[in-house]
């Protein structure tokens, strides 16, 4: 029979401990943590109330079609926007903003259904989404949409951009940031669409 040295004996022996143990032996695969936009901000306590309003669905580049969350290094790659390797939307940054509008119009009016045509509608467009880096350390929330109300034509028209920082240097303060610059456009847009002519 062969003979084994004591060297490899060892080995053996602890390869065997490691399997009969359930350990890997191999690097453990990543997790992708998910996040939404947190709990909606609260209504204002004084504010004109809306008419009746269709929302239709938001729409937006192609680059938010997916769950990613997108950054930017300006110090560092300024023409370079990257996803974030293991952290996610829950489902894409588009779908959630149009989510939130429609909880802010309920709040402040009736959210009238797609199919009255007598109802003015709003219709937004997102522009820009993303966490920007302005050095390693220090971060904000860009959200930058475009804002169309219309009824047998256009009534209005309007760009809003929201900027807040991020409370930390990664992908959860990137979503606090971007949490915050989306309620805060949301919030005037609705106070923009409260004066216009739409009643």
């Amino acid at each position: 029979m062969p003979r084994f040295g004591a060297g490899a004996m060892l080995v053996a022996t602890l390869l065997v401990a490691a399997l009969l143990a359930g350990c890997s032996l191999l690097p453990a695969t990543p997790h992708s943590t998910t996040y939404d936009l947190g709990p909606p901000a609260a209504a204002p306590a004084a504010g004109k109330t809306l008419p009746p309003l269709r929302v239709l669905s938001t729409d937006g580049p192609s680059w938010l079609d997916g769950n990613a969350i997108h950054y930017r290094l300006r110090y560092a790659q300024a023409e370079r926007l990257q996803p974030y390797a293991t952290q996610r939307w829950i489902m894409s940054p588009v779908r959630l903003f149009d989510e939130r509008l429609r909880e802010a119009v309920s709040a402040r009016g009736e959210l009238s259904w797609g199919g009255d045509t007598q109802a003015p509608a709003l219709k937004v467009d997102i522009v820009d989404f993303e966490q920007v880096f302005d050095s390693a350390d220090s971060s904000r929330g860009v959200v930058q949409v475009r804002a169309t109300v219309m009824r047998n034509g256009m009534i209005g028209q309007k760009t809003f951009t929201a900027e807040q920082p991020a409370p930390s240097a990664d992908g959860a303060g990137g979503v606090r940031a971007l949490a915050g610059s989306t309620d805060a456009v949301i919030a005037a847009i609705i106070d923009w669409v409260a004066t216009l002519p739409v009643r």
